[in-house]
């Protein structure tokens, strides 16, 4: 499995990491990356809130019409989402998803410290992620839910 490690602006590390199959030296993982790194705190408090609801599963990051964001929305060009593993965003995708890396990663990852991402781009194409970063999921929850307040 391919490893990157950033850093955010604020000093975080965050830790993507892709299944050796998927394309190398892309343009569209590199800005894959770049989103994870600056929305970390969201996919993690997603994916912790996600699994205390449902159990094990990916955040889905789904690109939207910028025009139909809020003013106040953190992701103004993207929707975040929780699918179960054996839930119906997945299934109805699963024959475009490398099945065993997910099901490999669901049955190994520790929510607490890694997410399990999926993004899906406006043209269709899928790419699947572990990322790891600071602050833990947990923690970046509850960060989250204070910023809500």
């Amino acid at each position: 499995m391919r490893s990157t490690t950033l850093i955010d602006p604020n000093g975080h590390m965050v830790t993507v990491k892709a299944p050796d199959d998927q394309p190398t030296n892309d343009p569209k993982e590199d800005t894959h990356h770049d989103f994870l790194t600056e929305h970390w705190m969201d996919v993690a408090a997603a994916s912790f809130l996600g699994f205390k609801r449902h159990g094990i599963g990916t955040v889905v990051v789904q690109q939207r019409d910028p025009a139909t964001g809020q003013l106040d929305d953190v992701l103004k060009t993207h929707n975040l989402m929780y699918s179960p593993a054996e839930g119906g965003w997945l299934k109805q995708q699963e024959e475009r998803l490398p099945d065993q890396w997910l099901d490999t990663r669901f049955q190994s990852y520790d929510p607490n410290e890694t997410a399990i991402v999926v993004l899906a781009d406006g043209d269709g194409s899928l790419r699947t992620y572990t990322v790891e970063g600071t602050p833990a999921p947990p923690r970046a929850f509850e960060l989250v839910q204070a910023r809500s307040n």
